[in-house]
């Protein structure tokens, strides 16, 4: 796999980031309106408040919690070898010979 066991961690980090950002931009800065559009009249002047900020919080919840998983699935990963002068220490403590 290309990005090994981490891949849906991943995925949920970058769309939980992508939804707060986007949500979040189109707050700070909505839609400008060019006089040549004639469609420009049925879409929304700004964002609705409640539902930006209900995917704003949605987002960072994913994305909190993708990077928690992301940070926690590298402290628990097992050292499977130890190299030290020829001899190769498992994880159960039986010593062989590389």
């Amino acid at each position: 796999m290309i990005f090994g066991e981490n891949l849906l961690a991943l995925l949920v980090l970058a769309l939980g980031g992508a939804l707060a950002a986007g949500n979040l931009l189109a707050l700070i800065r909505p839609r400008e309106h060019h006089p040549d559009h004639a469609d420009d009249e049925e879409l929304l002047e700004q964002a609705p408040l409640a539902r930006s900020l209900a995917m704003i919080a949605l987002g960072l919840t994913a994305a909190v919690w993708a990077l928690a998983s992301l940070l926690a699935a590298e402290a628990d990963e097992p050292v499977d070898e130890a190299i030290d002068d020829g001899a190769v220490f498992h994880v159960d403590g039986e010593a062989g010979q590389a």
